[in-house]
This record gives C-alpha cells, structure tokens and sequence, in this order.
C-alpha cells in the first residue's frame, strides 16, 4: 500500500501541466508492488472494464457502514475503517449500497461530520478507493457554492481513475453540461468515455466537440462511437454538407461506429443503412484521401458480411 504522506490529490496537482491536463506518461502511485507475471492496469480500467464487460461482483460493505456510523463521534476511527477497507475492496460494486445506508439513516447521521468524512477521504486519502468513498459520499451534499472544493474535484476528475465520480457529483452543478464538458476536454483514456456517455448536447459547442473529438480517446474510440453519432447528429451533418477537416472526423467517428467489437455501434442506429448511403453520397463529392479510402474499405467489409450488396457496390465504385 502506498504508505507515504503526500495524498492522491496533492500527486495529481503537483503532476499537472500547464495545459491543466496530466501528462500523457503520468499514473497513480503505486499502491503495492505487482507480481512480475502480474499485468498492471491503466488508470480507470479496471472499474470501464466492470461498467462496460461485467456486473461488478458484490462486496461486503460493512466496514464502510461502520465507518460512516463512526464519523459522527470519531473521524479518525472512520478514517481508519475506510482505509482498511480500501485495501482490496472496490468502490465500483458498493457505492449504491452505501448511499443507500446513509440515505436511510439520514435522520439519524450527522450531515456535517459526514460531509466532512467525505472530504477529507477525497482530498486526503493515500489510496484510491478511499477517495473514490469521498466522492460517492458527496454525492449526496449540494456542493454547487463552495468553489474550492469544486476546483479541488476537478484537478481530481484530471485523473481517469476517479472522473467517472467526480462526474456524478458535477451532474448537480450548475451549468453541469458545461462542467462535464471541460472535464470532458481535459481526459483522454476511460475518463472521457465516462464523461461522453453523460453529457447533452445542450449547446452548438457541446455538439461539435462530440462530433470532431468526443470519440477520440486513448482507449478505443468504438467505446463512445454510437453516443457521438446521435449527440453529435452525424447523419445531419452529412446531409447538410462538410467541409474537409469535418469529412474527416465523419470518416474516424464511422470507422468507430463500423467497430463493434465492445460496444455495439452502428447496428444500434436508427436506419443504419439510410445512414451508409448518406454517407456514400457525401464521399462522392469528396476528393481522395487515406480516411476516406479507409472508411470506404471498411463499409464495403461490413457491406459484405451483413449481405448489404447495394452498398457494397456503391462503395466498390466510389473506391
């Protein structure tokens, strides 16, 4: 367990750039030395993998209730009994369950030495369950006013381990479509899927970024493919015209949306084939470029395999 003195959050402020971003090379302390036979896991993967492959499996959450029971007379037995639990538990499977027990004992738990519990774990911790305990407990507090603790939880969001709950508190902010969408702009590996798969299309700007980058993350683009597509009206786009930097970000979000290897993609859009077609009629106008043979190679490959021979032959000639 990493058992120095400086906290997850002061790490991560002290390794962000100017850009207000992590560097690409950056990862959490190490918590324990892994077996050499071991692969590690990137920052946020292990809890994608459970939201996006698997159920995440149920876990004891009684020392985290006790923990929560304890703040109001004993914050550091509370502190204790998170960070022990933190040890192998996953935050991932009990965090409906604990907010659950505490919305429950509401009348009978002190709301302020809870919200103090939540923010020390989440700015103090040394082990990321026992921040990711901090965020899910604020959750529960409106934190809208106080603009510390705000900018605090963004510098957390920078780091794709803990995005996906800090996301969950900024959802009760105001203006949280465009809080999520700088947190959003500022992740590029399981932190921006989280954040894509939350955020509306409330604004123009909110639109285009999801259309022209939104998909493009670090993990696999097919991951918020189909989110980009209807947030970011990709079949209106083309239908209304694209310049040639749009054409080309219509051809990686297609290419994106063709991988349905995770996630499904375009077989869950609302008149695929209207959507192909569209898109055959927008590269006809389009002059030769390596997306555009790509994308075009792709849509006769999955033209074929899904026994579609009119597109297959529109693309064979335009290719």
């Amino acid at each position: 367990m990493n058992n120095t003195s400086e906290s997850i959050y002061e790490n991560i402020c002290r390794a962000r750039n100017e850009r207000e971003e992590l560097p690409p090379e950056y990862s959490l302390p190490a918590e324990e030395p892994l077996p050499p036979d071991r692969p590690g896991f990137e920052d946020g993967a292990l809890d994608g993998i459970a939201l996006y492959h698997m159920s995440a499996p149920g876990q004891d959450s009684t020392m985290l209730e006790q923990a929560v029971d304890a703040a109001a007379t004993d914050q550091e037995q509370a502190r204790q009994l998170v960070h022990a639990w933190a040890a192998d538990g996953h935050m991932i499977s009990v965090m409906n369950k604990l907010l659950q027990y505490v919305m429950e004992r509401q009348q009978q738990l002190p709301p302020s030495e809870i919200y103090r519990l939540a923010v020390e774990c989440a700015l103090k911790g040394t082990h990321r369950e026992e921040v990711k305990f901090g965020l899910v407990l604020l959750v529960l507090f409106d934190t809208d006013q106080n603009e510390p603790l705000k900018n605090a939880l963004r510098i957390l969001a920078l780091s794709d381990e803990f995005t996906l709950y800090v996301l969950q508190v900024a959802a009760n902010w105001s203006k949280s479509s465009l809080e999520i969408l700088r947190i959003a702009k500022a992740v590029h590996g399981w932190g921006r899927i989280h954040a894509v798969s939350v955020l509306e299309p409330e604004t123009r700007e909110i639109a285009d970024w999801l259309f022209t980058e939104g998909w493009n993350n670090l993990i696999l683009p097919a991951y918020s493919a189909l989110e980009c597509c209807q947030k970011g009206n990709l079949r209106q786009r083309l239908e209304d015209g694209l310049t040639e930097k749009e054409f080309s970000c219509a051809c990686e979000l297609l290419m994106a949306l063709l991988d349905e290897g995770p996630v499904a993609g375009i077989s869950a859009v609302e008149d695929s084939v209207g959507l192909l077609n569209t898109f055959l009629d927008c590269c006809a106008g389009k002059a030769v470029s390596p997306q555009r043979q790509k994308a075009l190679q792709q849509v006769e490959a999955y033209a074929r395999e899904h026994e579609l021979p009119e597109i297959a032959e529109r693309t064979r000639i335009l290719s």
